[in-house]
């Protein structure tokens, strides 16, 4: 009994030794492939610590770059990128203080954000979508669709800058010396402003150029103050009425800038009441800068047709007549004091002086007066400091000689 006993015994043993021998191989075996895949897991995480390491907000978020197009250096980014997304923007804010019974205003007047996207060499997408008076107001300011074919000729639609005077497209505020904008470019031509339209542009030798078809003035929006309120900005326009705006520019001489642009389509829109209200708008602008100078001088002038059917249609008697004729212009000069100094600071600090003189009922049908208000002009005197050249601070007093005089300060900046 106790020898079959031992035998089986034995063999139990055996068995057992064998299932555990069995049993640290596959263990061995299992912590093999686990060294390995935790292996394979480190290379793949010191990968990603390395793109993370190399990868930068400033990669999406480049510098602003030069100008491209008619656009400033911050909106102009998508241009210089090779492919993806590119964002930039700009903000402003403004304290104005009247000398008469009016209100002083602190307006935080636009924070905008730049997005666009390059598909491949040919295909750029580009908006600036905007919040204003403290995210009171909100909008697409531009968003178009470019096909770069040929550097003469490149085509784009979508909802665009009309390509007149200087801060319709420029409207950075280091684009521009004083802090606000003009008065001839804010009523004649009417920044900013933009329609939905197609058209080309590019670059022939010396000149540049863009010109579109676009949809035409509102002109139940026309005032005795301007054309301001005729802009349409995109949003479902009436398009009974198309128009057309051209704009050429020599750039061919450093630091000079000179061309002119001209408008021309028709307002009405099949509206009841009213003629073709046939509005043109032409205007010539030049700007020089060199060694610290920066001198501005633009002058306008529009035409609007059927102004008798359009001031009935509006209700409008007496003075409150639209112009059948509207004109202006201005010149200024700032000086970087800067510039003199020996060693290069990078920074900027421009005393400027801007006047401009317009009429916005230059004449008006028969049967109805132009109102002297309308008839003006503005002294701008200020100081323009740019720490760096993409941050600005702004302060000037403002002389009318129609209306209140008063000081205005602001900031402003991009990226």
């Amino acid at each position: 009994m106790l020898r079959p006993l031992v035998c089986v015994l034995s063999l139990s043993f055996l068995s057992v030794a064998a299932s555990l021998d069995h049993a640290q191989d596959d263990v061995q075996r299992r912590l093999a492939e686990l060294e390995a895949k935790n292996a394979e897991l480190e290379g793949k995480f010191a990968a990603l610590a390395d793109a993370q390491e190399s990868f930068t907000l400033g990669d999406l978020v480049a510098p602003p770059a030069d100008s491209r197009y008619g656009l400033g250096p911050s909106a102009s980014k998508v241009y210089g990128a090779e492919e993806g997304l590119s964002l930039g923007g700009y903000g402003e804010a403004l304290y104005e203080r009247r000398s008469g019974p009016a209100n002083d205003e602190a307006d935080f007047l636009r924070a905008v954000l730049y997005v666009g996207y390059r598909f491949d060499e040919h295909w750029v997408f580009n908006s600036e979508l905007e919040f204003e008076h403290g995210g009171e107001e909100t909008g697409v300011e531009f968003g178009y669709l470019d096909y770069l074919w040929k550097e003469n000729v490149n085509f784009r639609m979508g909802l665009v800058l009309i390509p007149m005077g200087f801060v319709n497209e420029l409207h950075e505020p280091a684009t521009f010396l004083t802090a606000k904008r003009s008065e001839v470019e804010s009523r004649i031509m009417p920044s900013t402003w933009r329609e939905n339209g197609v058209g080309v542009f590019g670059d022939v030798g010396p000149v540049s150029y863009r010109a579109y078809v676009v949809n035409g003035f509102d002109a139940t929006g026309f005032t005795d103050e301007g054309l301001r309120e005729g802009r349409q900005n995109g949003g479902e326009t009436l398009a009974e009425d198309l128009a057309v705006v051209g704009r050429v520019d020599w750039t061919d001489t450093p630091g000079l800038l000179a061309g002119g642009s001209v408008y021309a389509g028709n307002a009405g829109q099949d509206q009841v009441g009213l003629g073709s209200t046939g509005t043109a708008i032409a205007e010539l602008h030049a700007e020089w800068r060199a060694d610290g100078l920066w001198l501005r001088a633009l002058a306008t002038m529009a035409e609007v047709d059927d102004v008798a059917e359009l001031n009935a249609a509006n209700g409008f008697v007496g003075a409150d007549s639209v112009g059948e004729e509207l004109q202006g212009h201005y010149v200024e000069a700032g000086y970087d004091v800067m510039s003199l100094c020996s060693e290069p600071s990078g920074q900027a600090l421009t005393p400027y002086v801007r006047y401009e003189a317009l009429d916005t009922q230059a004449e008006v049908p028969t049967g109805f007066a132009s109102d002297p208000v309308n008839d003006f002009d503005v002294l701008t005197m200020g100081l323009n400091w740019r720490p760096r050249s993409n941050i600005v601070f702004k302060a000037e007093f403002q002389d009318y000689d129609e209306s209140e005089d008063g000081w205005n300060v602001a900031m402003g900046y991009s990226f």
